[in-house]
């Protein structure tokens, strides 16, 4: 096994590998932009009366999940 050294301290090679990874792992899931889940997905309504009685039960099905989260 070789060794490194780094600052006054012998630094395994196999730990070396093992840090660069995972900087580079972590490097890429920084890069990766991040989704919004708090976004609805759009509500496709034939009629402005379909699409206001999709929202009003939205509206009363988030209301009675609350209610029996509490």
């Amino acid at each position: 096994m070789g060794h490194f050294t780094i600052a006054g301290r012998q630094i395994a090679t196999h730990h070396m590998v093992l840090g660069v990874l995972a900087a580079y792992g972590l490097g890429v899931k920084a890069a990766i932009p991040k989704k919004d889940k708090t976004q609805a997905p759009p509500i496709n309504a034939s009629s402005a009366e379909e699409g206001e009685f999709v929202q009003q039960f939205l509206k009363a099905f988030e209301a009675e999940e609350k209610k029996e989260k509490h």
